[in-house]
Parts: structure tokens; C-alpha cells; sequence
């Protein structure tokens, strides 16, 4: 190694070191940006909405497979109008 003043070893060693910290900065960057981006195309998707009428009016079940399961006490099964 050559014989350097301290001071020109520190700022080597620094500059070293800030750019890899620029590496790791814009690496958070672009996780964060992907990360929102993700979140955002998550909550455009669309939802399944089922629409039940009984006797007491409408109720809407998001969401959520009504086949073969009970509602007021009878069975539920898809007709045509329902798909």
C-alpha cells in the first residue's frame, strides 16, 4: 500500500461507503414504489356481490360463495339469474 496522509485514506473510505448507501437508498426506493403500486392494483381488483332476495327485502353478500350453504333456513343453489 502506499504511503498516503490520513486524511486522503478517510475520504477514500468515505466515499466508498456513501455510495454504497446511495446503492442501498434508491434500492429502498424502488421497493417502496412497488410496494404502493402493488397495493394500489390490489384494491382496483373487483369483488364478487351477490344479490339474495327473501321475504324481509334485498341482502347483498360481497365476497363470499353462497353455494350449497343456509340462509333463513333454506339451502341456497346458483340459478341462471344469479351468474
Amino acid at each position: 500500500m502506499e504511503n498516503q496522509p490520513l486524511a486522503t485514506e478517510l475520504i477514500k473510505e468515505l466515499k466508498a461507503q456513501n455510495k454504497r448507501m446511495f446503492i442501498i437508498a434508491i434500492i429502498e426506493a424502488v421497493l417502496l414504489v412497488a410496494t404502493i403500486l402493488g397495493f394500489l392494483w390490489y384494491i382496483s381488483l373487483p369483488i364478487d356481490e351477490i344479490s339474495i332476495e327473501n321475504d324481509d327485502g334485498n341482502a347483498t353478500y360481497i365476497g363470499h360463495d353462497l353455494e350449497g350453504e343456509l340462509y333463513n333456513g333454506e339451502s341456497y343453489t346458483k340459478t341462471q339469474s344469479d351468474t
